[in-house]
């Protein structure tokens, strides 16, 4: 596991995160939020102070995250897997194309550790 300074986060997560809110980096620790300022470009910037010490974990958000690090992190395209048949029971007289479902595969873009390669 990497850990760093600067660590990047889900933007719907950092969204929904408020000063002074304590947060779990999952297999890090707490943090409370101390700042959070939007930029020009539309992007979060939080600030955080990582507590240790604090080891409750209960009715805490829990984040995953990477560490920002431009020479190791590598962009990944990620496929999401759906039902291919849209209908729960096929029968005789369905026409294959009024049952598929076109949205049963789904493709984006993200960054990940350099780890994983």
């Amino acid at each position: 596991m990497q850990y760093g300074k600067n660590l990047l986060v889900e933007n719907d997560d950092a969204k929904d995160l408020e000063v002074g809110e304590k947060i779990t980096l999952l297999k890090w620790g707490n943090v409370v939020i101390t700042a959070k300022k939007e930029g020009k470009d539309g992007k979060l910037s939080l600030t955080g102070e990582l507590k240790p010490e604090d080891k409750d974990f209960k009715k805490t958000k829990k984040l995953t995250w990477i560490v920002e690090d431009p020479k190791t992190n590598v962009e990944v395209e990620i496929w999401e897997l759906g039902h291919i048949i849209a209908k729960r029971v096929v029968e005789e007289n369905d026409k294959i194309e009024d049952i598929l479902n076109p949205n049963s595969k789904v493709t984006y873009k993200a960054l990940a550790e350099g780890n994983i390669r």
